[in-house]
């Protein structure tokens, strides 16, 4: 039986391997195993690989587990501060080798009051988008920083809003702001 990965788009993955030109494997990811050898689905996962889903459109790859510096108990942190979260429901958190990406969808939690019906239909067909990331750094002194995406066109990339010792303080500063303007009002420039 091969290996399926479904997506939360509900899309099933098959598992593929190939051998390169220099003989080793090579493994990827398809949706239509029709035209694929069958012998070449993959049963088993290799150790030290895993699948890959990308938070803002739900693509998924398979790729060599990295080595994260980031640990489980760190991405509960920003997790349980954004499970307290009033007005935002649906966002994913995506652990880096060196940081933690939180990614939210723009639908509150009271949208289906308003339109019945229509996170179901949605569900399907949403896209996050990154707003802000946790970041580690330093090897004997630990220390955080929280950045957002800066759009002006003279930076266009990730600001740092403030470093800290404590990731918990952090995620409940700007947490609370993850989907509200005055998430701007925090720069460094």
């Amino acid at each position: 039986m091969p290996i399926v990965y479904i997506n939360r788009h509900e899309d099933k993955y098959y598992l593929k391997k190939a051998l390169t030109k220099t003989g080793k494997i090579q493994y990827c990811t398809v949706k239509d195993t029709k035209k694929i050898n069958p012998d070449d689905l993959v049963e088993e996962i290799p150790p030290g690989y895993e699948f890959y889903e990308e938070p803002q459109d739900a693509r998924v790859y398979f790729r060599k587990i990295p080595a994260y510096k980031i640990s489980d108990d760190e991405v509960e942190i920003i997790d349980s501060v954004m499970k307290k979260h009033e007005t935002v429901s649906d966002y994913i958190i995506d652990k880096g080798v060196n940081d933690i990406t939180v990614n939210i969808v723009h639908i509150g939690k009271n949208d289906e009051d308003y339109f019945p019906g229509f996170l179901k239909i949605r569900k399907k067909y949403r896209q996050y988008e990154s707003v802000l990331k946790f970041g580690k750094e330093g090897k004997k002194s630990i220390e955080y920083t929280v950045k957002r995406f800066c759009y002006r066109s003279s930076v266009d990339d990730w600001i740092v809003m403030e470093r800290s010792k404590d990731l918990k303080y952090l995620a409940q500063k700007y947490c609370y702001h993850i989907d509200k303007e005055s998430l701007y009002n925090f720069h460094r420039f």
